[in-house]
């Protein structure tokens, strides 16, 4: 008798909660990219980015917009990318050596998937399973943040300016007032009534 192989199941595997939030609660979320200040040293690793864009994003928070720490996760398969990452950074920056450290933090993230049964009449169920982590926390010096941390500049004291109201040469009246709309009592003396002819002149 033929053996009878068992079915596969189909397993959708869901994404994982990030370990940063993609835009911080101080930011708008429908506001531009480039307004955005805060929360741009937070940066999740995955492999669909080369690395020498990490390489590149990281030195400009660093230099451009004045972070001293940086704080970079990886989940699963993307470690490696992330230790990669981390030891190849050091060297570009302009700093002494001795004034970047290093702490490297390794954890499990529990993740959940769906297993999809071929009969439609059933309900999808749910597994949970493991995945490893790894945060790297990269310190320049003492951390303290050197950017711009200006708001929007205000002027204090300076309210909006009074409305003048212009004046007509030689006494005249005023060329921004509105025409006086007459009223009823000076629109009925001005009615001209027509009197109507009699029916019996109208029929010969």
């Amino acid at each position: 008798m033929p053996k009878i192989e068992p079915q596969r199941q189909r397993i959708n595997k869901l994404a994982p909660a990030r370990p940063f939030p993609t835009v911080p609660a101080s930011v708008s979320a429908t506001g531009p990219r480039s307004a955005h200040k805060e929360g741009k040293n937070l940066i999740c690793i995955t492999r669909k980015t080369p690395l020498a864009t990490y390489l590149r994003r990281c030195k400009n928070v660093i230099i451009n917009d004045g972070y001293k720490i940086l704080h970079l996760s990886a989940m699963g398969a993307a470690i490696p990318h992330l230790l990669q990452l981390a030891v190849a950074l050091p060297p570009i920056l302009p700093f002494a050596a001795d004034e970047i450290h290093s702490t490297i933090t390794t954890g499990t993230m529990e993740v959940q998937d769906e297993i999809i049964p071929d009969d439609e009449d059933e309900d999808i169920t749910y597994r949970t399973r493991g995945k490893s982590t790894l945060l790297v926390v990269i310190k320049i010096g003492d951390g303290e943040f050197e950017g711009d941390t200006s708001g929007p500049a205000k002027r204090p004291g300076v309210g909006p300016r009074p409305k003048h109201k212009q004046k007509a040469p030689n006494g005249g009246p005023n060329p921004s007032s509105k025409p006086s709309v007459p009223t009823l009592a000076t629109a009925s003396s001005s009615r001209v009534v027509v009197a109507e002819p009699d029916q019996d002149e109208m029929e010969t």
